[in-house]
């Protein structure tokens, strides 16, 4: 069940930082029609909404340095701060020993840490109910709802009008064949008389219908129901019924952010005036005042707005008819064709709409994180530390403990700690010394406090995760409980016996052309087919900035041997094998990855991946 929560949880993440950047286009997109809606036509001004929906439908889009959210790129960094989320991205994240987690320290050679793991997969399979599940449920409730409420109000209105009388007047069929002769669309439409409406309105794609109110010939004459048809007509041309869908799946979606509803209605007010213009295009220039004439008199028949779900009806809201009456008004037949230059403004805004900013983090070394803590403490014996403890809890404050009601539900990532003498936790990246653990990959500084609770001893270990150092948050609390006063030296982080390991080294140099040169990282990923050339995958910062192989065998500036298919660390006692790969004409080096986390603590390595430089 927890697993379910955390993919709800990530769900929920990606539809409400979508929502920002979605918002944040919608008021680009409002500025822009404020100051140029005089110089650019209703059809670009339409054209231009649809950068909202693929910006509403598409989760990730390619970066580029000239997206417009790189100018907000800090705003970027802190969304999830947005997001109550106290204890989600904490815990077990994998059972095994060759966890993501424990590959990423090492206290040898830091490559990166815990920190920079990805959030944003599914890999995380521990779970304490948190507000922010709270807030997910809240969502995923009113999304079924509201979309079991539309399904129902559709459901009854197609049965409702299946129950009335298809149009047999003769009159009003020989108006709607002209029109669709005069529009040149051949497929068949029914002409439905139904009292389910009060103002015209198409229904259906692949059986479609105009539904005609029943009172139709009280309001306008037979020869002005022309520009309607004309009008239901061009919905259908433009296949507005499936974008009318789309909006209102979007809109289901996205039900708390009233920024999108606004800019989808806004969407739906200009699709209206570009089936005004498309519909005129079908009549002479002296019937352009007759087209605005019927649709004020049809709304001067109806008191309110009208809402018909999934159909497209000539008059949605009477609030919107003036900017309607004025666009009809200065209506000009070649203004409503795309130019060349509204075609590449369209491309230039697409261009910077619809990437994401550049990613922060730099291969060159630069770090990305938020919080660095001093870590070069001299060493202070505590005795009180010395000795194996065993994790019971995970909690938002110290006072939140309680012995008897554990407050993490799911399977604890921190299952042991073994603390030695020498200021050293066995087989992890941790040091310690009197008040502080320090994590020399993380760059962080953890206080722990020890108290005596009901006749047992416990450590509360601050917990400073990526959460702390990437993502600015508060560090919650793991609680331990001392078992021993005896450290067990070969027992890791996950609570597993781990033998510390030794290759075979003593290989023999075999030359390999392919390998000499400079390579470049440009990511770190647990698996070889993980790496996307267009996507990095390591979101922190990479130790390892670059390796140089020479044609003898050895590796500049490090302490390291190669021999075809294998780099050799003859100290460490390390053989790590390397594959070459050619990718979008590019060559590609998978250096097996072992540290520490692999030597001592019993990890799968991972891969750097380097790129040939030329």
């Amino acid at each position: 069940m927890y697993e379910y929560f955390n993919y709800l949880d990530q769900l929920f993440k990606i539809i409400f930082q979508t929502s920002i950047t979605g918002s944040i286009l919608i008021c680009f997109i409002l500025i822009f029609r404020r100051f140029y809606k005089e110089r650019i036509g209703i059809k670009f001004q339409y054209a231009l909404w649809f950068l909202v929906i693929l910006r509403l439908t598409i989760f990730k889009l390619p970066e580029s340095t000239l997206s417009m959210f790189n100018l907000i790129n800090k705003l970027g960094k802190n969304i999830l701060l947005l997001i109550p989320n106290k204890e989600v991205h904490f815990g077990s994240m994998l059972e095994k020993g060759s966890s993501q987690a424990n590959s990423m320290s090492n206290h040898d050679v830091i490559l990166g840490t815990i920190n920079s793991i990805d959030f944003s997969n599914n890999e995380i399979n521990s779970y304490s109910l948190s507000s922010l599940t709270t807030l997910s449920l809240v969502w995923l409730i009113g999304a079924v709802f509201i979309f079991t409420y539309i399904l129902f109000a559709y459901k009854k209105l197609r049965n409702k009008i299946s129950s009335e009388s298809i149009q047999n007047n003769i009159e009003f069929l020989d108006v709607l064949k002209y029109c669709q002769n005069k529009m040149k669309i051949k497929r068949d439409i029914l002409l439905v008389e139904t009292s389910s409406v009060k103002t015209p309105a198409l229904l259906g794609y692949f059986n479609p219908m105009i539904l005609i109110p029943t009172d139709i010939h009280k309001i306008i004459s037979v020869d002005k129901l022309r520009y309607v048809f004309l009008h239901e007509l061009s919905h259908f041309k433009r296949k507005d019924i499936v974008i009318n869908w789309i909006i209102i799946f979007l809109k289901t979606i996205y039900w708390f952010n009233p920024i999108i509803h606004y800019g989808l209605r806004k969407m739906k007010e200009d699709m209206e005036i570009c089936c005004d213009s498309l519909a005129l295009s079908y009549t002479e220039d002296e019937e352009v005042a007759e087209y605005g004439f019927t649709i004020i008199n049809l709304i001067e028949h109806f008191s309110k707005s009208v809402h018909l779900v999934g159909a497209t009806s000539i008059v949605n809201n009477k609030s919107e008819v003036k900017r309607r009456i004025v666009m009809i008004k200065v209506f000009n037949k070649k203004a409503y064709r795309f130019s060349a230059m509204a075609v590449a403004s369209l491309l230039v805004i697409s261009g910077i709409a619809l990437t994401d900013a550049k990613a922060s983090a730099n291969i060159n070394g630069a770090s990305n994180a938020v919080n660095v803590d001093k870590i070069d403490y001299a060493f202070v014996n505590d005795p009180n530390i010395i000795g194996e403890w065993q994790g019971v809890d995970f909690v938002e404050n110290i006072e939140d403990f309680n012995v008897n009601d554990k407050k993490f539900k799911g399977d604890l990532y921190v299952k042991e700690l073994n603390f030695t003498e020498d200021g050293k936790v066995a087989k992890t990246v941790f040091t310690w010394t009197k008040d502080h653990i320090l994590n020399d990959a993380d760059k962080t500084d953890s206080s722990y406090v020890i108290k005596d609770i009901d006749g047992s001893t416990y450590m509360f270990f601050q917990w400073k995760s990526g959460d702390y150092t990437i993502r600015g948050e508060k560090p919650c609390y793991y609680v331990l409980k001392k078992v021993s006063s005896t450290p067990s030296l070969n027992t890791n982080i996950s609570g597993n016996e781990v033998e510390t390991r030794a290759d075979k080294v003593d290989y023999p140099f075999i030359n390999d052309p392919e390998v000499i040169g400079k390579w470049d990282s440009v990511d770190f990923v647990e698996d070889i087919n993980n790496f996307n050339p267009e996507k990095k995958s390591w979101n922190g910062d990479l130790y390892l900035n670059n390796l140089i192989f020479d044609e003898n065998g050895k590796i500049e500036n490090k302490n390291i041997t190669w021999t075809k298919d294998l780099v050799l660390n003859t100290s460490d006692k390390t053989a790590s094998k390397y594959i070459i790969k050619e990718i979008n004409g590019s060559k590609y080096m998978f250096f097996e990855w072992k540290n520490g986390d692999y030597i001592e603590r019993g990890a799968t390595p991972w891969y750097y991946v380097l790129k040939q430089a030329k």
